[in-house]
């Protein structure tokens, strides 16, 4: 008798188990860069009245969600793509961004000042966690890497994705030459951003 009781609440507790709800599986979606359609716009300054602004080419990238959250993300800069769009004198525009890459050097700006395309023709972001508008994001950049939380506007759905916002991030840590946090003669080591990056599925 015992054994049939036993079995008895073994078969009911099986029937609950198959009877209560599956936990929903979250498929992990992967959004590719739409490299036609993104901008990176930039604007480095040596003083409040004093500045450059210019733009940068995403070469590579992606994120993967899950839901509403990401769990990976990771895009490449292409440095030797940097263009000037403030100065209407073409042949300045051509040296400003030759000095920028490192292309163009003398004795006063040698190939490592600035970003040194030929020996760091790229720069990798990574994207870290995304929590109440801000995402961590890892620049490896000149070697070094530099991490700090920006405010971005993330969204995605069944057709694509996009981050979009305007901030600054500081780039003391990776002391490039050029770049000097308050120095006469140096540009600002916060540099601002405008970013409009568009991704497909």
């Amino acid at each position: 008798m015992k054994k049939i009781g036993f079995l008895f609440l073994a078969a009911v507790a099986m029937a609950f188990v198959s009877c209560s709800p599956a936990e929903e599986v979250v498929e992990p979606v992967t959004y590719n860069l739409d490299a036609a359609n993104s901008t990176l716009s930039w604007k480095g300054s040596m003083a409040v009245d004093y500045f450059h602004t210019g733009t940068v080419d995403f070469k590579s990238g992606s994120i993967t969600m899950e839901g509403d959250s990401l769990t990976a993300g990771s895009f490449v800069l292409d440095m030797t793509s940097i263009k000037n769009t403030d100065l209407e004198d073409k042949v300045k525009a051509s040296y400003l961004e030759g000095h920028l890459m490192g292309t163009i050097v003398d004795s006063m700006r040698p190939q490592n000042m600035f970003f040194n395309t030929p020996e760091y023709p790229t720069v990798e972001v990574k994207l870290g966690a995304y929590k109440d508008g801000m995402l961590t994001t890892t620049l490896v950049i000149l070697g070094t890497e530099l991490t700090q939380d920006v405010a971005v506007r993330l969204t995605a759905d069944e057709k694509g994705a996009s981050l979009t916002g305007k901030f600054s991030m500081d780039i003391a840590d990776a002391k490039i030459p050029g770049f000097a946090p308050s120095e006469q003669g140096s540009i600002a080591t916060a540099i601002e951003f405008d970013l409009n990056l568009k991704l497909t599925k």
